[in-house]
């Protein structure tokens, strides 16, 4: 996945003349928002002669798809645009404020991905412990994905281990998974942890959701 800033040179009297295109306009933007295409857009100000979007895709050609499709391309508002990788160095890791932002995204339509696994109460710790600093870095670094819970059941000998991840799509789980959206993800490290582990994965797409 590649970030690119896509750049609007505008008309004279922007504000006034997107009026009739601007809901189609942003209409486009959300569809792309909802992919977890598209990071960020607005125009700049005084004057409002440019416009800047950053998608963080995989191809720079969906970038391209997205401008002449744009109601603001297509009625001439933007005079010319053009289309950039962006080598971000820096805001692109994770940020500490993520996980309080995140539980307030979980809405319905949302997809919840649900694992499960046993392990040993002597190899558990090592298990949360990797789950901490190896997986939950990575997850927060896939566009999409919200939030995760790992929940314990101790049984006799054995203590079962179920991983719930949300994402904003089954799109934003394929950047995660790959096109198997199925398949469980378990590094080496973590399997020589666990007694055994669900290959496959379940999604549930959440209905009602509720968090105070």
């Amino acid at each position: 996945m590649n970030y690119y800033a896509l750049l609007y040179e505008l008309v004279e009297d922007m504000v006034t003349r997107r009026v009739p295109f601007r809901e189609d306009h942003l209409r486009l933007a959300r569809e792309a928002r909802e992919r977890d295409e598209l990071i960020l857009a607005g125009a700049l100000a005084e004057p409002v002669d440019r416009a800047l979007l950053v998608f963080h895709v995989d191809n720079k050609s969906k970038v391209e798809a997205f401008a002449r499709k744009d109601p603001y391309v297509l009625n001439g508002l933007a005079k010319r645009w053009e289309v950039r990788p962006w080598n971000v160095v820096v805001g692109n890791e994770y940020s500490p404020s993520s996980p309080a932002s995140a539980s307030s995204d979980t809405v319905a339509g949302t997809i919840l991905r649900c694992w499960s696994a046993r392990t040993t109460e002597a190899q558990l710790p090592k298990y949360l412990e990797h789950f901490s600093r190896k997986v939950l870095p990575e997850l927060r670094r896939v566009p999409g994905y919200i939030g995760a819970s790992v929940s314990l059941r101790r049984l006799e000998s054995e203590v079962e281990i179920v991983v719930e991840t949300t994402w904003r799509s089954l799109e934003s789980i394929r950047n995660f998974a790959g096109p198997d959206l199925e398949a469980a993800v378990v590094a080496d490290q973590a399997a020589a942890l666990l007694i055994n582990f669900d290959r496959r994965v379940r999604h549930l797409e959440i209905a009602i959701s509720d968090r105070l």
